[in-house]
């Protein structure tokens, strides 16, 4: 293979690699204010506000598994379609690495960043989406 053969392949496989992680941290933090403009719009928040421990209950064993599979199932193929691939790890692991961020407070520093916390939240989505966009990305 000559120099220059191997400097344009390496050229396109950094463009591939950037294209699918800012893709996935688009995607990512989409989701993440998705989600939040659902429950800040009115219904999604008086319904939670109003609930009672047994509908908690409820909500998060069939509720938060619901969305999270609704989140797959938009997320996958937005990211399929820009030629993200393979599309599995971002859509599966994502969530996973945002919810131990979320749970080990990663974005509380940047909460002074934002007037609002959804806004951080959603930044720690991009993050977490776009580590894993990195992370899993295979080389051709």
């Amino acid at each position: 293979m000559t120099e220059q053969s191997t400097a344009g392949k390496t050229g396109r496989t950094g463009r591939r690699l950037l294209f699918r992680v800012v893709l996935s941290m688009a995607v990512g933090a989409g989701l993440v204010l998705g989600w939040t403009w659902a429950y800040e719009s009115g219904f999604l928040k008086t319904w939670l506000d109003s609930t009672t421990m047994s509908e908690f209950l409820l909500l998060v064993l069939i509720g938060l598994p619901l969305a999270l599979v609704s989140s797959l199932v938009l997320a996958g193929p937005v990211l399929w379609v820009f030629g993200v691939r393979p599309v599995w790890p971002v859509i599966l692991l994502g969530p996973v690495v945002l919810g131990i961020g979320l749970y080990l407070e990663v974005h509380e520093p940047a909460l002074a960043w934002f007037t609002n916390r959804h806004h951080a939240e959603a930044l720690l989505a991009a993050v977490a989406y776009g580590l894993v966009a990195l992370v899993t990305f295979k080389r051709s």
